[in-house]
């Protein structure tokens, strides 16, 4: 695509990682080999665009504009020709990938719980019922945060990257959360404790994974399953819960 036939909604994006999945999504782009020429110089044409029509610029946006021009020049560096053996380095696109990849798993999660917040009906607030001054306890060991549950998933995301070919492209197709609590619940009818990663091991797709990871959040939510880790950045165990909660 001609940066040219591009075309771009300028205040709809919610940062520089919005507008750059915008890009690779809308031309169907491969998110782990990102052409970094091509979209860089998109991304610098939507930021001439916002100037022309006197928009005012994030920071963040200048930030992005400068990681891609480094990017790029890292590819245009020449080779050393007289070195014999020459080592792998790292693509200079991984850290770029991995965040774009992260920003689109809470994207989706976050309209998830958006949709959920609309139909849940009118509620009135209270004080709390516990007094200001009991101090809130820890969680008990083997329980999990939302941090360690974001990172656990990432690893998810990258044990599904090593499984597909480099030539694999974004689908635009989402996974019904439905089947994954389906899918879930005949797992745990099966086994009263399951691994998160043997699940995920099953699924043929990031979509897929979403819907996996979003369906254990919302059976958790439902108290219908316990999260556990065991050690940090390890396996999620999910263990069924009785008809009475315990």
């Amino acid at each position: 695509m001609d940066k040219k036939d591009l075309t771009v909604e300028l205040p709809n994006f919610e940062g520089p990682l919005d507008l750059l999945l915008h890009l690779i999504q809308s031309q169907k782009i491969d998110i782990y080999d990102i052409p970094i020429a091509q979209i860089t110089s998109q991304y610098l044409e939507y930021l001439g665009q916002m100037q022309k029509l006197n928009l005012q610029i994030a920071g963040e946006y200048f930030v992005m504009s400068s990681t891609l021009l480094r990017i790029k020049s890292q590819y245009l560096l020449p080779q050393n020709d007289f070195v014999d053996e020459i080592e792998p380095e790292e693509d200079p696109r991984d850290e770029l990938v991995q965040q774009l990849i992260q920003y689109s798993v809470f994207k989706k999660i976050s309209a998830y719980f958006k949709e959920r917040n609309e139909e849940v009906p009118i509620t009135v607030s209270k004080e709390a019922s516990v007094s200001k001054s009991v101090k809130v306890q820890p969680l008990p060991k083997g329980q999990i945060t939302s941090d360690e549950l974001a990172t656990t998933f990432s690893m998810v995301l990258r044990r599904l990257k090593m499984r597909k070919p480099n030539t694999a492209s974004i689908q635009a197709a989402e996974t019904p959360i439905n089947d994954m609590i389906d899918f879930l619940h005949k797992r745990l009818e099966q086994k009263k404790k399951v691994s998160f990663f043997s699940c995920a091991d099953r699924m043929q797709s990031i979509s897929d994974v979403i819907g996996l990871f979003l369906a254990m959040l919302e059976l958790s939510r439902k108290h219908e399953i316990y999260i556990m880790q065991a050690r940090e950045f390890g396996d999620l165990n999910l263990e069924r819960t009785d008809v009475n909660g315990k």
